[in-house]
């Protein structure tokens, strides 16, 4: 039996490493650890799949939640069902599931519904907040803030003057599409 671990944050600005440390400390090796930085709504994320490749019966996945196996009670059940299936059990912080018991299925589906319910809270709450700024304040613009201020576009319209579109981009920090794109020119 080989114990393995699964870390999995939604966004690249996260942190993965107190999941990793978490599942060190109960015992599962650094080398068994596998970690990735993308959305739980997705099925095909490569760690993931990888692990799902290496486990084999009688093994062990240890995850710090249950929502970093999914973040939908469908992904969550469909994932869990692949494992039973293999002779794979899951531990989740301290809790395992036996799918071959009717209380082991029910504190499953519990907790996979609870996950889901937390999701889609967290969701809901975020497009109540866009919603109200877009209401309340004329300034709000949802999307990445602009990297560029009017007054650096002007200078960079004065520096591309006597300057390449490529040399612009070197100068201003920004990519030469970006150049082009404020130029009003296609990049080359």
């Amino acid at each position: 039996m080989t114990r393995y671990g699964y870390a999995r944050v939604s966004t690249l600005k996260q942190d993965l490493q107190e999941q990793i440390d978490e599942i060190v400390a109960k015992g599962v090796n650094r080398d068994n650890i596998f970690a990735e930085k993308m959305t739980g709504t997705k099925s095909d994320r490569p760690q993931w799949l990888k692990l799902m490749k290496k486990v084999k019966p009688g093994d062990e996945i240890l995850v710090t939640k249950l929502d970093r196996l999914g973040r939908s009670l469908r992904i969550i059940l469909n994932e869990i069902d692949e494992l039973t299936a293999k002779q794979v059990s899951v531990t989740v912080g301290n809790m395992t599931f036996d799918k071959s018991t009717p209380t082991g299925k029910l504190m499953l589906n519990v907790m996979a519904s609870f996950a889901e319910f937390e999701r889609d809270m967290i969701v809901d709450r975020m497009q109540g907040g866009r919603a109200y700024k877009r209401k309340t304040d004329p300034k709000y613009r949802e999307g990445r803030k602009r990297r560029l201020t009017p007054a650096m576009v002007h200078a960079m319209r004065e520096y591309y003057k006597t300057h390449t579109q490529k040399e612009t981009a070197k100068a201003f920090n920004i990519s030469p599409r970006t150049v082009g794109n404020y130029m009003g020119k296609p990049c080359k």
